[in-house]
């Protein structure tokens, strides 16, 4: 896993990485809980445990590039907003990115897979009477519940159908997550290991990026 600053089109990816057989984005946002301002968290979703490979697990929207997407960037805010309502409008100036392999559906082959990922810094959400709010800085409302297990609070942003459930999570309670094993029926919290991996690497550019230690941050032009 290493960080990595993207400039290239996106049709130039398979040029570039000619071992990756797959791309994927993700834009990674933070929020508050209105009880606790002044802890962090991040926003996840439950895959679908019966539609998709690695299901009941959590991860960050995310998903692969469509043909229509300038760049990678691009591909992140596109499925942020397809997948939880919240578009990215401006993104810390560093990517990151991690490859673990994945078994390809087309095929059922086992190949290399890189993920990359964008912080934002400042999005918009569109709520579910169509109404968008800029820059809403208390979102985390649906947070963790140890005690019970399972998310809890109201939901503040809205999923698409490919997922069960969102939620906002603590870096203590991510570093916390069970890890995901094939054929095994999954906790209540569980992930992959490439996947919080890169959730907290995003809690550490997160925090590096509010102390302005990164290279400027930018905008997302529609």
């Amino acid at each position: 896993m290493v960080w990595e600053i993207l400039t290239v089109p996106l049709h130039r990816l398979k040029e570039l990485f000619p071992g990756i057989r797959r791309f994927t984005a993700m834009a990674v946002t933070f929020s508050y809980h209105p009880d606790s301002p002044d802890e962090l968290r991040v926003s996840l979703i439950k895959r679908n445990g019966t539609e998709s490979s690695w299901g009941n697990t959590w991860e960050r929207a995310g998903g692969t590039p469509d043909e229509g997407d300038p760049t990678i960037i691009h591909s992140a805010t596109r499925e942020s907003k397809e997948e939880i309502q919240t578009r990215p409008l401006r993104i810390a100036g560093k990517a990151f990115t991690c490859s673990f392999y994945h078994k390809y559906r087309e095929t059922g082959d086992i190949v290399l897979m890189r993920t990359r990922g964008f912080i934002a810094i400042d999005h918009e959400v569109t709520r579910d009477n169509g109404e968008t709010i800029k820059n809403e800085n208390t979102m985390a409302q649906r947070i963790w519940s140890g005690k019970m297990q399972q998310a809890a609070g109201h939901s503040s942003v809205k999923i698409s159908d490919e997922h069960l459930d969102h939620c906002w999570f603590t870096e203590y309670e991510v570093r916390s997550a069970a890890l995901y094993e094939q054929d095994t029926p999954q906790g209540p919290f569980a992930t992959l290991r490439a996947k919080r991996d890169t959730v907290l690497l995003a809690f550490e550019l997160f925090s590096q990026s509010q102390g302005q230690k990164l290279p400027p941050s930018r905008d997302i032009v529609r």
